[in-house]
């Protein structure tokens, strides 16, 4: 049946109940001297149901059924495109992120183990929402590591990009630390002038942190599930170490999309 609101013609659907479903409560007596939750949410039924109600459009057909449902009249087809000027201090433009970074030594096994991770890689591990639920776990048996590396993967990068890396790879190291008992983490990036003047003092306090002036060269799997041995230098002289996890400090690269966004706005990107 064919219904009129505003000399426009709507053709309701079947399936969209007239009345929203009402939350089911405790009573009043129930709530008293506790805390106990008040909304006891809809049952499997209700909730079916309210569900249903959803019009599913995924893309405007020009129906208007939810202009005609809407009782608050939120939703307006009349209003005119216009074009606002506005004026900021400041721009943050949120690209989103396609994992692109510059590429590195090859040698360090990303790609090729599992457990030599980036730090985007990382940083999603760290996180609560993240696969493993912030918790730091080789990607490869799922086991939890007793010794991680952050290695620099652009050590002969200039000083901006060490400092930056160096204070993610430092942030990192606080959060892995905390949250897996015994943990032993190994930073090893060239220490640039900025960071040595600001940062390396508090740094080298940070216990389960060892700080490494130095560059990853290799890395090598271990046989018959032993852990990777990381060839890097220090002083000038080559050493090598073992760990369950290793973690590679990237250099983003600016996507083209992101380069043509900022001609757009006359911005540059910093």
């Amino acid at each position: 049946m064919i219904y009129e609101k505003e000399k426009r013609y709507i053709i309701p659907f079947a399936d969209v109940p007239a009345e929203r479903a009402e939350m089911p409560e405790i009573s009043v007596d129930e709530r008293r001297g506790n805390f106990t939750e008040v909304e006891t949410g809809f049952p499997e039924e209700m909730a079916i149901k309210e569900a249903k109600r959803c019009l599913a459009c995924r893309r405007c057909l020009g129906c208007a059924l939810c202009w005609a449902e809407c009782e608050p009249e939120a939703i307006d087809f009349d209003i005119p495109d216009e074009e606002l000027e506005l004026e900021f201090d400041e721009v943050v433009i949120t690209s989103g992120q396609d994992n692109a970074f510059h590429p590195f030594n090859s040698d360090l096994g990303y790609g090729n183990y599992p457990d030599v991770i980036t730090d985007l890689q990382f940083e999603r591990m760290l996180s609560p929402t993240g696969p493993t639920k912030g918790l730091v776990l080789s990607p490869r048996d799922g086991e939890i590591p007793a010794r991680l590396a952050i290695v620099q993967g652009h050590p002969e990068d200039d000083e901006d990009h060490l400092l930056s890396s160096l204070i993610l790879g430092v942030n990192e190291s606080i959060l892995a630390l905390d949250r897996t008992k015994d943990l032993e983490v190994a930073l090893i990036s060239p220490i640039c002038q900025p960071f040595q003047e600001k940062f390396l003092p508090e740094a080298e306090k940070i216990a389960g942190l060892k700080l490494i002036a130095g560059a990853a060269q290799s890395v090598q799997k271990g046989e018959d599930g032993q852990p990777l041995t990381l060839t890097y230098t220090e002083n000038n002289e080559q050493k090598q170490a073992s760990f369950d996890l290793i973690v590679i400090l990237t250099k983003p690269k600016i996507s083209p999309e992101l380069v043509s966004l900022s001609k757009k706005l006359e911005q540059d990107i910093i």
